[in-house]
């Protein structure tokens, strides 16, 4: 009986010994393959930055014909595999562009019927979304990012903060993420959700990339032409550079002057600090499988032609090896699954004949 109750203790140590190593195996296993991961997410995104700044030698235009603008396919590397996309961050709306409010009169534009500015483009994406919207929704944007303490009857600083249930500080500077928007009074966070595809807080003011301008931010921009404006820029992109623009936008909507031909409106409507038809800025997708790991990289890109590219920001998620069964599908996952379906403003898309990023569908979740 002694020789049992020994062998049974010995077999439940080396079963204690063996199964702590299988998990100390497996832990090493899984650190290693989560530092491969990294390594070819980073791989893949020098692949980026090389793309980008070969881009930019070639032209100063950018628009979703290009090659930057198709998605990495299913690449195979050594014990998994990298898929990634670029998406251009001025195709939408950035808060920071209320900056260019700092030495230019708000009112003033927005009373002006036909011209189109920030703050009007602001509030007709507001709209859009089906938000209510008032003039307290771009003054207390404006207050936020500027240097001053004063506030006007539409406008927030510090003193209207105090009484919020949350303790909220004023920044007086640039916004720092797009998210930060719903720390502003006049905003609600299922309205910041709502609004998240379609902005950005780029470090510094930006204008819209007219040839990568999504319909909501077309209709935005529109202003007083409605449809008309949307019909003349789908047709007539990409655009080379802004006086082709121009030229299509007067002879389009008839703004030419009767007295001078040669004359038109379109530059004063849409001025050339609101649009482009370039970017600088750019979303970087990537995710990298190794094993049992799985990263996704996001990299916010800065291109100039001096300095090349600069990465400003990168977020790295490592997903757990095992997941529930219905778990939700990661960005790149809802981009290359076999059964996307497209909501109804990806159809209009389509519809319309405007050329789709690789990277709509995560704009969208």
């Amino acid at each position: 009986m002694s020789a049992i109750i020994l062998v049974f203790a010995v077999s439940l140590i080396l079963s204690n010994i063996f199964y702590r190593h299988q998990i100390d195996v497996s832990q090493a296993a899984r650190s290693l393959h989560s530092d491969q991961a990294f390594l070819i997410a980073l791989s893949g995104e020098g692949w980026a930055t090389e793309l980008l700044f070969e881009d930019l030698k070639e032209n100063n235009t950018d628009h979703y014909g290009e090659v930057w603008a198709q998605a990495l396919p299913l690449l195979p590397v050594e014990g998994g595999t990298l898929t990634g996309c670029l998406s251009d961050l001025q195709a939408g709306f950035n808060l920071n562009s209320f900056k260019y409010y700092d030495n230019s009169p708000m009112q003033a534009e927005l009373d002006d019927f036909e011209k189109v500015g920030f703050a009007k483009v602001w509030l007709n994406l507001l709209e859009i979304m089906q938000i209510p919207i008032n003039p307290g929704r771009v003054y207390t944007i404006k207050d936020w990012i500027d240097s001053d303490n004063s506030a006007g009857s539409w406008g927030a600083e510090q003193a209207d903060y105090e009484g919020l249930d949350i303790s909220v500080i004023v920044h007086n500077d640039l916004f720092a993420t797009p998210t930060e928007l719903a720390s502003l009074v006049n905003y609600k966070i299922e309205e910041v959700d709502l609004l998240i595809p379609w902005i950005s807080a780029l470090p510094f003011q930006t204008p819209i990339n007219i040839n990568t301008a999504s319909l909501e931010m077309l209709q935005s921009l529109s202003g007083s032409h409605g449809q008309a404006f949307i019909e003349a820029v789908i047709t007539g992109r990409p655009f080379n550079d802004l006086n082709s623009f121009y030229t299509q936008m007067n002879d389009y909507l008839a703004l030419w002057d009767p007295v001078k031909p040669e004359v038109g409106r379109a530059n004063l409507i849409w001025p050339q600090h609101l649009i482009s038809v370039g970017s600088d800025f750019f979303k970087l997708y990537l995710e990298a499988e190794i094993g049992d790991a799985k990263m996704e990289l996001v990299s916010i890109l800065h291109r100039t032609k001096s300095s090349g590219i600069n990465v400003i920001s990168r977020d790295v998620r490592l997903l757990p090896a095992l997941l529930p069964p219905q778990r939700p599908k990661s960005e790149i996952e809802k981009l290359f699954s076999d059964d996307i379906t497209l909501n109804s403003n990806q159809q209009n898309f389509q519809e319309t004949n405007i050329i789709q990023p690789a990277c709509l569908m995560m704009e969208y979740e």
